[in-house]
């Protein structure tokens, strides 16, 4: 299943690039954050069609088209120089985002049922591999080898052009199909109903959540999800079975996945962040040495002028992409590695709820504490270990609760519309985490003109947009994780599916799909 890793690992090797990237792009600006956010867009709306094309005409065939379609996106990005086709790369990339939900699904048909709550861990262990290695290559092609952004997309060419004849290669297509016809429709509604949302949600702290277009986009995206579910009571082939959909089974995994998406886009956006803003000290000296080349020939030092910063910034590390990795990232993604396998494993022999609780737990704790104590990189370290078990169990069990809640002709969009959710809740994570930020600049006393804290205008040597925040910023960002954590332990508490060990799906098997009690040859 290398090849379901694609997309977080291009997650962590390019998100964190952003700034680089920018560089390459001086006429952006702000508009850098376009590079993610038409990552998440495209994704989340083409997850859940790409999760029933793939019960009507394979999983494995499924996965080879994404792997098509990302392979020519990487090679766009690799080679263009014009940030329309750029965006345009990003969009042929983010179907990947569907490829561990369609391999969900080839799990299930392929592998002996025992196996598949396993199989299914060891899936989200990959996650953590693709945590630690993306931003160390990231890191590598960069911080050290001085290389431009275009290595890193070059790497992702390679890597998809050997994990994509290998899939071909040595995974089986599953036998099973849908019985049905894709409703053009229903699939245009929904894909439009999430884009939507989806756009408002990303872009929002940009833009203003007041902003009457954005507005308009969501207004829009709820009534053509409205739209959907309307149109799904009336066909005879819907999309997706809504008694199956807003069955407690399926929706309170969903409410969970959610609230659980909110925490990790939250610690997922923050605490890079964090760590790469410079400390009070290094800030100073930056915008000294920022100043002291607008004055240039008047034979002023640097170190003379006099720079005051309003605003605590006592969490500031400057650590570079392989200091993030090495000093914090690494150790949480080794524990969430473990603790995948480990919640697979647990939720064939205990079921799914337990693992899951005890991931949510580590959730709303580690906010709490990241809400109390923000500084140094050996408290986000440690503190982070204990994230990655609540990591590691969450994508590992959801995954294996709605294995457990769907039929086989179910499956994949079942699958499709936890994507959506953990899609929409990681959105909501970072544009809360936004907005905290917003709300809290740096600013800086300069030659007498009061400035934000950033990074400086090329042209002009002048910071438009704050870019370093107050310490009140991230104490109240983690609060609201920690809320967010909290719904979710309290969501999973009350959960009656995964009381019981897993069965990797035995209990919806049909006469259309064969038991298969060996490995397939």
């Amino acid at each position: 299943m290398l090849f379901a890793e694609v997309a977080p690992l291009q997650y962590t090797m390019v998100s964190p690039a952003a700034q680089l990237i920018g560089q390459s792009f001086p006429g952006v600006g702000s508009n850098i954050a376009w590079m993610t956010i038409i990552f998440g867009l495209v994704g989340g709306a083409a997850t859940p069609i790409l999760g029933k094309l793939s019960d009507l005409y394979g999983k494995r065939n499924m996965l080879l088209a994404v792997g098509v379609s990302f392979l020519i996106g990487s090679l766009i990005c690799a080679t263009t120089g014009n940030w329309t086709l750029f965006l345009i790369g990003r969009a042929f990339q983010a179907v990947a985002i569907a490829a561990a939900t369609v391999a969900y699904g080839l799990i299930r048909d392929l592998i002996p049922r025992k196996y598949v709550p396993l199989a299914i861990g060891l899936v989200s262990t990959g996650l953590g591999v693709s945590g630690v290695g993306g931003i160390m290559l990231s890191g590598v092609l960069t911080d050290t080898a001085g290389w431009s952004y275009k290595a890193l997309f070059w790497f992702l060419v390679i890597y998809t052009l050997v994990t994509l004849p290998l899939l071909f290669l040595v995974c089986p297509e599953t036998k099973f199909r849908a019985r049905q016809k894709l409703d053009p429709m229903g699939a245009l509604l929904l894909a439009g109903g999430v884009g939507f949302a989806l756009l408002y949600v990303s872009n929002g702290a940009n833009v203003g959540w007041t902003n009457a277009l954005y507005l308009g986009y969501l207004v829009l995206g709820l009534v053509l999800m409205a739209g959907f579910i309307a149109l799904e009571k009336r066909v005879s082939q819907p999309i997706i079975d809504l008694r199956l959909l807003f069955s407690p089974k399926v929706s309170m995994v969903l409410f969970v996945a959610f609230f659980a998406s909110i925490v990790v886009g939250i610690q997922a956006f923050a605490i890079p962040y964090m760590v790469s803003t410079p400390s009070h000290d290094g800030l100073v000296a930056l915008t000294q040495q920022g100043a002291g080349a607008r004055l240039k020939g008047l034979g002023v030092q640097p170190s003379q002028i006099p720079v005051k910063v309003i605003g605590d910034i006592s969490y500031g590390l400057g650590f570079t992409l392989l200091g993030l990795a090495f000093h914090v990232q690494v150790w949480g993604s080794s524990v969430s590695m473990v603790s995948g396998a480990a919640s697979g494993q647990l939720s064939g022999k205990v079921g799914a709820r337990k693992p899951l609780l005890i991931g949510m737990l580590a959730f709303a704790l580690t906010s709490g504490v990241y809400a109390a104590a923000h500084h140094g990189a050996l408290t986000l370290a440690l503190v982070g270990i204990v994230f990655g078990v609540g990591f590691g169990a969450f994508y590992a069990t959801t995954p294996n609760l709605l294995v457990e809640a769907s039929p086989p002709e179910q499956q994949g969009i079942t699958a499709g519309m936890l994507g959506v959710s953990n899609s929409i809740g990681t959105a909501v994570g970072t544009a809360i985490a936004a907005a905290f930020q917003a709300a809290h600049p740096v600013k800086l006393v300069v030659l007498g003109q009061t400035v934000f804290a950033g990074t400086p205008d090329p042209k002009t040597g002048l910071t438009k947009r704050a870019g370093v925040f107050t310490d009140a910023a991230y104490t109240q960002i983690f609060i609201a994780c920690a809320i967010a954590g909290t719904i979710a332990l309290i969501g999973t508490y009350f959960m009656r599916a995964g009381r019981t060990p897993s069965t990797g799906g035995l209990g919806y098997l049909s006469s259309k799909e064969p038991v298969k009690e060996a490995a397939p040859a």
